[in-house]
């Protein structure tokens, strides 16, 4: 139980990293002011937690339970959508990094079609992730139990999650069309 605290506790610390990443990203795209020793920190603390939070709830998931527990009897719509969704994060992760580098080289090719998609589906991912998770880490710490108040959490930090990443959507591809004259 201490190891699913500690990674309650690195998820809330990594969506405020996340945060504060997505809300600098967004300053420098809009001011084009781009502070690479910023972004880069944020955004290298970030994945770092990302990687560390899949590892420990890898390891919650299926290290800590024996066969006969694991029987997902609360496995619901929730559940599934949460889990699809770190799997994406997880596999664009990468292409996300090195998104930049690659939108720079193939402009004005599918690829930069396939980038650009992907980098929608990553902030979409990130969003359904994070407010499917957020009301969770309040519960393994014990700082959540009326279920009522869960659900309103829930919908308050998934809507404000989707309309971040609506509009991180819209920003930075608008912005790329500019930098690279498309």
């Amino acid at each position: 139980m201490k190891l699913k605290k500690w990674n309650a506790r690195l998820s809330i610390l990594t969506m405020a990293l996340l945060l504060i990443h997505e809300l600098y990203q967004l300053y420098a795209y809009i001011s084009f002011y781009y502070n690479p020793v910023l972004s880069k920190t944020f955004g290298y603390a970030v994945a770092g937690g990302l990687v560390l939070h899949g590892i420990l709830s890898a390891v919650c998931m299926f290290a800590m339970h024996d066969a006969k527990t694991v029987a997902y009897k609360k496995l619901n719509f929730k559940t599934v959508l949460q889990r699809v969704s770190a799997v994406i994060i997880v596999l664009l992760l990468p292409l996300h990094i090195l998104s930049f580098s690659l939108l720079q080289s193939s402009v004005g090719s599918f690829v930069y079609v396939i980038v650009e998609t992907a980098q929608v589906v990553f902030y979409a991912a990130l969003s359904c992730h994070v407010g499917l998770s957020f009301s969770n880490a309040l519960v393994t710490l014990g700082r959540l139990e009326d279920i009522g108040k869960k659900r309103v959490i829930d919908r308050i930090v998934l809507i404000f999650w989707a309309i971040l990443a609506l509009i991180m959507s819209i920003v930075i591809t608008t912005t790329h069309a500019k930098i690279f004259h498309i």
